[in-house]
């Protein structure tokens, strides 16, 4: 066979769990090359792991450029995988402890992973067209029953040293099948390497490194900003609990055992945030980072992504900040957990950022006004003939002990003059997302209100609507 991994990861035959019901085996297969995945495009592969329960085989492998229809994200390619699965659940489990025979698989988007390098995490891509692709969920309803499709992932087009791709079931232990043999990564030797790491009961997360920088991956930063590019890592310590012999053929049917899960960072997409001069909180531009959306921590690995942040270029202190909120499944208190702070610069915030015009006393979201004025043009937004811009600058702050997610666009009501809400912004300028999250314990966030006013004016009045108040507001207007 001409194919240069096909040689490499010649069978080795059944997965030595197969064959004695051990709870685990690793079946050593090797690639030799660092780049045989970006020099081949495809071909046959033999590679295989297994539990207690279930039996994987990659056989074959693709790397495309466009697969059913799509296009990977930028800077990678597709990665299809052909794989089987098939019910090896043993008699003991059967006989000892009432197992059932057939073995539910559960989501492969959420419970199956490609770890790249050993350091970067990747989910199933989900297509719609992919008329191959194996269902996600599924029951092996009887031993030897077996299932067969393709799974895609996405895969950087280059530097590929190692790949395998791990499943974490609920109740057995975790299946690695690996593809790509690379140099062996010990996840505590990475964490011992990184800058910083917080942790909780639940995950510890770390920065591995970061910097900042006006390009990133072809992209310029927008207009006042720069691109704070952060190498964040972590390993999730949630564990449950599990039938000792489920993991291992030898152990008494009647011992339990911690059976390590993966942990999701829930909401990541908007808990984990760059806050700039304590208060202005900016979340991940997910389109330019490989940190997905609600970071899976594997418990077996140091891994993670590129969280990549807008921030004002004129940023002076710069805090990475993982927020919290309550997590809801078994054996997982209800608690909220401290947010996790990782000091990147250290900076002062003015006296002026601290003024203010008007106190909105909404429990327990308060509204301070700092600032408003007339403006000719702001961000993409001109004043046309008998037409004025006014912005108003504000804070709200959250003084209970849980945080949330809030909106700040349908709280105010122009009553006059006559005009509308353009927009809503942060500093920089830079579009606030709404809902955002309002920190508890009372850390502030800062916004910006861009109205449209039909004629001059000397004050603005609103009608404010709150959790605790209804009130008109009216400001003058500074010219």
């Amino acid at each position: 066979m001409k194919n240069t991994i096909k040689q490499a990861v010649a069978s080795l035959g059944l997965c030595l769990g197969l064959l004695t019901g051990a709870a685990s085996a690793e079946v050593p297969r090797t690639i030799p090359g660092p780049q045989a995945l970006t020099v081949e495009r495809g071909g046959a592969l033999a590679a295989e792991g297994c539990n207690r329960a279930l039996h994987m085989r990659i056989t074959d492998w693709a790397l495309r450029d466009e697969h059913a229809g799509e296009a990977p994200p930028p800077g990678h390619r597709w990665l299809v995988l052909s794989l089987e699965v098939e019910n090896i659940m043993p008699a003991d489990l059967i006989f000892d402890l009432d197992y059932p025979e057939e073995v539910l698989i559960g989501s492969l988007e959420r419970q199956g992973y490609l770890l790249v390098n050993g350091e970067r995490v990747y989910r199933r891509a989900r297509m719609s067209g992919d008329s191959d692709a194996i269902i996600d969920s599924f029951v092996l309803g009887r031993i030897g029953a077996m299932i067969s499709g393709s799974l895609v992932y996405p895969v950087p087009d280059a530097g590929i040293e190692s790949l395998s791709l791990r499943y974490y079931h609920d109740d057995y232990a975790a299946l690695e099948v690996p593809l790509m043999a690379g140099e062996s990564r010990k996840p505590e030797a990475d964490r011992e390497a990184a800058q910083q790491v917080e942790a909780n009961d639940l995950m510890e997360v770390g920065v591995q490194g970061f910097d900042l920088h006006e390009r990133w991956e072809g992209h310029a930063a927008p207009p006042g900003m720069i691109w704070l590019v952060v190498d964040l890592r972590g390993r999730g310590k949630w564990v449950a609990m599990a039938d000792a012999l489920a993991l291992d053929r030898d152990a008494d049917p009647s011992a339990d055992i911690e059976l390590p899960r993966v942990m999701e960072y829930v909401e990541g997409r908007g808990l984990l945030q760059a806050v700039i001069d304590t208060t202005h909180g900016y979340v991940r531009d997910s389109e330019l980072g490989s940190l997905p959306d609600n970071p899976a921590w594997l418990p077996d690995a140091w891994a993670g992504g590129m969280a990549v942040f807008a921030i004002p270029e004129d940023a002076e202190g710069i805090e990475l900040v993982a927020y919290f909120p309550e997590f809801r499944a078994t054996g997982i208190t209800p608690d909220i957990r401290p947010s996790m702070r990782f000091r990147l610069r250290d900076g002062t915030t003015s006296a002026a950022s601290v003024e203010s015009l008007a106190l909105i006393e909404d429990e327990p979201t308060p509204v301070t006004i700092h600032a408003l004025g007339a403006l000719d043009a702001f961000s993409e937004y001109r004043a046309e003939e008998g037409e004025t811009l006014v912005l108003v600058e504000a804070s709200m702050t959250n003084l209970s002990g849980t945080g949330g997610m809030m909106t700040v666009t349908d709280r105010f009501r122009l009553r006059a003059p006559q005009g509308e809400l353009v927009a809503a912004y942060q500093r920089g300028p830079v579009e606030l997302v709404e809902p955002f999250w309002l920190p508890a314990d009372d850390e502030p966030r800062h916004f910006m209100l861009l109205y449209r006013l039909d004629a001059l004016a000397d004050d603005l009045e609103f009608e404010y609507g709150g959790v605790s108040v209804n009130e008109s507001l009216r400001l003058a207007l500074d010219q």
